[in-house]
Formats: structure tokens, sequence, C-alpha cells
């Protein structure tokens, strides 16, 4: 009964080997995730910079959003809207989720079922061999 109690515990436990596999592989996604946010914020950082100081680059933006320079004339069909190629992703949100496991009580239950089921077994085993020896 305490090795069927054990290997459950282990197997299927709240700190078995699948709830750690589990664990594991949310563990890689959230690390990918963090991999894909920190190349999101170096972007980032470098159009920042290059709106900041360079002047060619702020032109074309402001032009992307819509803007012009002073005394230029816009002609602008109705029905369209303004054009924004802004790529601007926030990255994945990752939900946590709990880890899929037996509990402890369960595992109890099973453990003793299987332990009446040998008690039972050699019950019957020891009952059989001593009507069939004739005492």
């Amino acid at each position: 009964m305490f090795l069927v109690y054990s290997f459950f515990t282990a197997v299927l436990g709240q700190s078995g080997i699948y709830a750690r596999k589990h664990l594991e592989s949310e563990l890689w996604q959230l690390q990918e995730n963090q991999k894909k946010l920190e190349y999101a914020h170096s972007d980032f950082l470098k159009t920042k910079d290059s709106l900041m100081y360079d002047q060619d680059t702020l032109s074309v933006y402001a032009r992307q959003l819509g803007y012009g320079r002073e005394n230029e004339e816009f002609i602008r069909i109705m029905g369209l809207s303004i054009a924004n190629t802004a790529n601007t992703p926030a990255g994945n949100v990752l939900y946590a989720t709990d880890p899929v496991f037996v509990s402890d009580k369960t595992i109890k239950i099973i453990s003793a079922f299987f332990g009446m089921v040998v008690l039972v077994y050699f019950l019957i085993n020891d009952f059989l061999s001593r009507s069939i020896s004739g005492g």
C-alpha cells in the first residue's frame, strides 16, 4: 500500500513529475515571451533615439501620421483614413494555469483500495490452499 501511495505521489502528486513538467512548459513560454518583449523594447529604444536626434526620421513618422510642413497643401480623398503603419506589439498575455495533479486524498483512497484488493487476494489464496489440502 505504501509503494502504491509513493508511486502515485511521485508521478501524479502535487509536486510530482506530471505537475513539474507542466510548470517547466509554462516557464519556457514565459521565457520566450520575455525574449520577444526584450527585442521589442530594444526596437522601441532605437526608434525613440532616431526620433529624438534625426530630423528626417521624425519627418517620415509625422508624414505617416498625417502631419505636414508649414505652408504645405494637402489633397485629401474622402472616405480614406490615415494610413498608420506603425507596428507596436506589446507582447503576448500569458495566463498562469494551475498544474494538473491528483489530490493527496484521492491517492490515499486508491492506495487503500489497492491494499484491500491485495489483502482479499491473500485471504482467498489462503482459504483455497487450506480447502484443497484438506486442513
